[in-house]
Order: structure tokens, then C-alpha cells, then sequence
């Protein structure tokens, strides 16, 4: 990317993003140990704050990043890394503390709860611990140049978050929130 097209890119952020609705919503962080193994099959040793896995063995075995988003005030963005993902593939399970949707309006009351996703069922699923998975990380494309590339698919128990289409390596996974966290 040129710079003439990084400052339209930026231009073009700053013009389309509002600032984000949310009030007392600080992530909670917490480190551990990474849960995959190395070559020699012994569990890793590096620690980590983002994911269940460390940033080598997120990039290698799921093909996935986390690094500043493209996104102005959107803090975090999870990328593709070297990999290309098509369409209809399965990015990752979205995971976290299990509830259903009256312990979630208990917990937040009027406040957005920004990591949280339910079905129809009123299950839910609260990644607000940064070590609860990767997809907790895609950002939403709304009010920006960029568009969505993938969706929370919510089964009875089981949250996926997949491409709706082929994600180009290095590119910015995006999702949609949906009407409720922007209202």
C-alpha cells in the first residue's frame, strides 16, 4: 500500500468512525501458560495474554494474528497471516464464561455487553477475559470504509465465527455486531 493510499485510508477512518458506544467495559487481562505443543511435543513455555495459544503458535497452527486494527479507536483487530481463509471455513470457536441472557443483563444492566453473543435461545457466551479465544478479537466494519468478511454462526451450544468470504492473507477479520451493541 502506498502512503498516498494509507492517508486516504486514514482520512477516510476518521471520517466514517464515530466514536464507540461504551461505557465500563474494560476487558479483563490475565496471562497463562500457552496450551500448545512444541516440536518435541512438550507444552510451550511462553506465556500469554491475548489467546489460549502464544502469537507463534496462534500464527502456525490457526493461521491467525492479533495486532492494532486498522480501525480507528477499535483497539485490536485479528488478522489472517500467511494464509488465505475461503469462504464458509470455520475461523475459530468463539469462547467464553457460559451464561444465559438474564445473567447477562444482570451482570452489564444498561451497559453493552461488548464481548458477549447470544442465540435465540437466550444462550450466551461472555469473552471478556482477553484469554478466551482469538475471534473475540474481529472488529465490526460499521461506519467504515471496510466491509465485513465474516459472521457469528451460533448453534444451540457451539459459537463459530466463519468467513462469509475469502479473506485475503494479512487482511483484517471483520464481523457484525448487530443492531443490539450499537444501540
Amino acid at each position: 500500500m502506498s502512503k498516498q493510499q494509507k492517508f486516504i485510508m486514514n482520512f477516510l477512518n476518521k471520517i466514517y468512525e464515530g466514536p464507540r458506544p461504551q461505557k465500563n467495559t474494560q476487558t479483563i487481562r490475565k496471562s497463562q501458560r500457552c496450551i500448545a505443543n512444541t516440536l518435541k511435543d512438550k507444552q510451550c513455555r511462553k506465556r500469554t495474554a491475548h489467546t489460549p495459544k502464544c502469537w507463534i503458535h496462534l500464527a502456525k497452527q490457526d493461521n491467525l494474528r492479533i495486532k492494532p486494527s486498522r480501525i480507528i479507536a477499535a483497539g485490536k483487530g485479528l488478522y489472517t497471516w500467511k494464509k488465505s481463509i475461503p469462504r464458509g471455513k470455520i475461523i475459530g470457536r468463539y469462547t467464553g464464561r457460559k451464561l444465559t441472557r438474564k445473567q447477562i443483563d444482570q451482570r452489564y444492566g444498561e451497559n453493552t455487553a461488548t464481548y458477549a453473543v447470544c442465540n435465540p435461545r437466550g444462550r450466551c457466551i461472555d469473552a471478556t477475559y482477553t484469554t478466551d479465544g482469538a475471534p473475540r478479537f474481529a472488529n465490526d466494519a460499521r461506519k467504515t470504509p471496510f466491509k465485513n468478511n465474516s459472521k457469528i454462526k451460533a448453534g444451540r451450544r457451539i459459537f463459530n465465527l466463519k468467513a462469509s468470504k475469502s479473506i485475503r492473507p494479512h487482511q483484517e477479520i471483520l464481523t457484525s455486531y448487530g443492531n443490539e451493541y450499537w444501540q
